[in-house]
């Protein structure tokens, strides 16, 4: 990307607030920011691990669903939804092979791309990066970890209310990420269907922990919403 970019600075600032960014300095974030090119990716685009696996993405703002699928059945697991701040594909960047999972734009995205090649090198050159890279990954594997134990641990209710929790700004108490979400996108992160989301989004209603507006879930009482998902109480 050519430095006299109107975009150059914005691009640069968005990098430099990355967690996955905090360990380098201003410099060596600029040059690596000049060796990226910059796309816009629609709402809905597709792409497989064969698109993305030899370059590495940052998300400069917008949603990215992460998930698997079974063509037999058609269903869909959601790995992970990235945004803005986030980098992909960490995986591909370490073992140089496609990582078997598909990804799918929840919103018109603003994207930074470079290939695996020059990333590695990059990175290679500021060994301080290593440190970087593996806190990303073990704050990745504690979610993963969170969720299989989850699906084995609790109910769909108490998963969905979790969800919500993990999700909510502790300061405006709204829900972030996740919200305006349709019922079936909620439904493949805690490894269910749309119709049992949608039934306990209606429990959760009756029971006055949330309301729900414009295909947009609110927080009405946290408490409650905390005791569920600790099993103290059952709508």
């Amino acid at each position: 990307m050519n430095p006299e970019s109107t975009h150059f600075f914005r691009y640069l600032q968005a990098l430099m607030n990355s967690p996955f960014f905090k360990e380098a300095d201003t410099d060596s974030v600029q040059r690596l920011l000049k060796s990226m090119i910059s796309e816009h990716w629609s709402a809905k685009s597709f792409k497989s691990s064969l698109e993305v696996s030899s370059t590495f993405h940052f998300i400069v703002s917008g949603r990215l669903k992460v998930f698997k699928s079974n063509p037999g059945s058609g269903r869909e697991h959601t790995v992970f939804v990235l945004s803005e701040g986030d980098v992909f594909d960490v995986l591909s960047l370490l073992d140089t092979k496609p990582h078997d999972v598909y990804w799918e734009a929840l919103d018109t995205m603003e994207v930074l791309k470079i290939s695996m090649e020059q990333m590695r090198g990059w990175i290679n050159e500021y060994p301080v990066m290593h440190k970087a890279i593996l806190y990303y990954l073990g704050d990745r594997m504690r979610q993963l970890m969170d969720v299989a134990t989850d699906v084995s641990l609790h109910s769909t209710l108490v998963r969905l209310s979790g969800l919500l929790l993990k999700n909510i700004n502790g300061e405006t108490r709204k829900l972030e990420l996740i919200n305006n979400l349709p019922n079936e996108e909620i439904a493949g992160l805690i490894g269910t269907t749309r119709a049992v989301v949608s039934r306990h989004i209606q429990e959760l209603k009756r029971c006055g922990a949330i309301s729900v507006s414009r295909k947009q879930i609110n927080v009405k009482n946290l408490e409650l919403l905390l005791s569920i998902a600790e099993e103290k109480y059952i709508p």
